[in-house]
């Protein structure tokens, strides 16, 4: 079976500097704003076979990996045996209060079914972190004009659009004018990243925003980086 790590790399050059400038510039963040002192726990959201993981792993002195499906966490298991993952819904994370010093998660909120469900997943990542604890996650820009890069790039590759066709795609550039949280099931389309911003705001202090990886020119991915208050 193909793990998810071998999905990516299978993706060409672009895929892969794609999806490793966002934990790069997730761990440049997190050492920014921990200080000195190395955080003693982080908790990562959507680990999937711990692609991130050397990345991450670096940052804390203790991780715990979290996966929604347990397929993923077997592959995790494989690949880092002497690593903690564990198999749980971000919507009610079986974890203590104030346990962790750094939260993060990559691609993996956005998939949760609706809105209203994200809200409950960050209200969790809330609970479980320390007061002044770091959450730092990125999440897919799908409306604007990447949501036409996007579309023109899974077809020509051959990835799944997950309920995304052209006119639907369309809505997705003309976001300000139509109505495309209707299409909101838990995937790519439907999701409005800036929506999910306001929602991040609600909870914590946003301390930076930073589209993944070029802004402007290639702005595929935002980068939030909040504190507990």
């Amino acid at each position: 079976m193909v793990t998810y790590s071998e999905r990516i790399l299978s993706g060409g050059r672009l895929v892969v500097w794609q999806r490793f400038a966002r934990f790069r510039a997730a761990a440049q963040a997190i050492r920014r704003r921990s200080g000195p002192a190395q955080p003693e726990k982080l908790l990562d959201i959507g680990a999937a076979d711990g692609i991130g993981l050397p990345y991450l792993r670096p940052l804390a002195k203790e991780m715990l990996s979290v996966n929604y499906y347990e397929e993923h966490s077997q592959e995790f298991r494989a690949a880092h045996p002497h690593e903690a993952v564990l198999t749980a819904d971000a919507r009610q994370l079986p974890l203590p209060d104030a346990a962790f010093d750094v939260c993060t998660s990559f691609e993996a909120l956005n998939c949760v079914p609706s809105r209203a469900d994200r809200v409950q997943c960050l209200a969790e990542i809330l609970r479980v972190l320390k007061p002044g604890g770091l959450f730092v996650c990125s999440v897919p820009i799908e409306i604007g004009y990447p949501a036409l890069i996007k579309y023109f790039a899974r077809v020509c590759t051959g990835k799944q659009t997950r309920g995304i066709d052209f006119p639907v795609a369309l809505r997705h550039w003309l976001y300000r004018f139509c109505d495309v949280e209707k299409y909101d099931r838990g995937c790519h389309a439907g999701f409005h990243v800036y929506r999910f911003l306001d929602d991040v705001r609600a909870k914590f202090d946003v301390l930076q925003t930073r589209a993944i990886p070029i802004p402007i020119l290639f702005p595929m991915n935002l980068l939030i980086v909040a504190r507990k208050r």
